[in-house]
């Protein structure tokens, strides 16, 4: 995966979507900053957590990075980032049914993961 280009649009032009619904708030509000700022061309919005399952539906995000991928996020979204689940110390990827598990997660495989996603 290839954190260092600048590509924010899936085939058909369209911005990718990234729904952020993890804590703590400012671990969550850093993250979209940085992404905003790194990837522009991504449309990132955030909710607390208890908004999530409500706002897949509303904004059909092609990501998203939570705490715990309920089974609407795991069934409605392709690409999700589960971030520390009940505090562990691993984050869980899926792409496409795809799982994988990370030790310590970063913002370039953040990063990465929405690059990746661009390019579907």
């Amino acid at each position: 995966m290839n954190s260092g280009a600048d590509v924010t649009e899936r085939g058909g032009g369209e911005a990718v979507r990234l729904l952020m619904a993890n804590e703590p708030r400012a671990y969550r509000e850093g993250i979209a900053a940085a992404i905003r700022e790194l990837r522009p061309g991504v449309e990132v919005t955030t909710v607390e957590p208890d908004d999530l399952e409500g706002s897949i539906l509303r904004l059909t995000p092609d990501i998203v990075v939570c705490n715990r991928a309920t089974s609407p996020v795991r069934e409605g979204v392709s690409v999700w980032v589960e971030l520390y689940p009940d505090y562990a110390p691993w984050s869980v990827v899926s792409v496409r049914g795809v799982r994988s598990t990370l030790a310590e997660i970063q913002l370039p495989d953040i990063l990465s993961i929405v690059d990746l996603t661009a390019g579907a």
